[in-house]
């Protein structure tokens, strides 16, 4: 069954919990990000056809609370504008225009380092998916995220962040998605991955 959670509202609670337990936290990052986002795909169980989301660009948004030296909270929201196209004959191809959007919250392990801060990171929280077609209805599941990658800081509140970030949101094996009336696919499989490379620029505040 779908999570009926609205992603904006669990990120929302996740910050004010944090806001208190704010004495804990010695520094924060605001970094607004761009990135490649490619893979995501599914078959569909009725016509055996693959289902995939195409590649495109995304923008997003990274939150980083200090919580020791080598350690963060982060929050993770980023947003994708792609389309769903089908592997052979479906209803045509491309299907549907779709958003993916990811709501995840987890931490960050920074190695030592001085300006350049190579990281590790793991978050976990919702993927929720929008069709823009009228007839159709938003999808949210469960999905968590592994990365990597590096900062590297031109002063101490101006940075530079680099990284990679795999992603999986898992869905019911013969599950339907995008029900309202009808429904547009009939899914055989237990999730997707997808894969993302970002950049983006680091505000940090004491």
């Amino acid at each position: 069954m779908a999570i009926r959670h609205n992603g904006f509202i669990l990120t929302v609670t996740l910050l004010i919990a944090l806001s208190a337990i704010e004495s804990a936290v010695a520094g924060v990052e605001i970094t607004p990000s761009i990135h490649y986002r490619f893979g995501g795909g599914f078959e569909d169980a009725d016509t055996a056809t693959n289902i995939n989301l195409d590649e495109s660009a995304g923008y997003g948004l990274v939150l980083d609370f200090d919580i020791q030296p080598d350690r963060q909270v982060e929050v993770y929201l980023s947003r994708q504008n792609t389309t769903m196209s089908s592997g052979g004959p479906f209803t045509g191809n491309p299907l549907f225009d779709v958003s993916v959007d990811y709501y995840h919250i987890g931490g960050l392990y920074l190695f030592k380092g001085e300006r350049f801060r190579p990281f590790i990171s793991g978050t976990l929280g919702l993927t929720r998916m929008d069709p823009q077609r009228a007839d159709l209805r938003s999808e949210t599941r469960m999905s968590l995220a592994l990365g990597g990658g590096a900062k590297f800081f031109f002063t101490e509140s101006l940075g530079i962040r680099l990284d990679v970030r795999g992603i999986y949101t898992a869905i019911n094996s013969d599950a339907s998605i995008f029900c309202a009336g009808g429904c547009a696919v009939q899914v055989r499989s237990s999730g997707f991955f997808q894969g993302e490379l970002g950049a983006g620029l680091i505000l940090r505040f004491p």
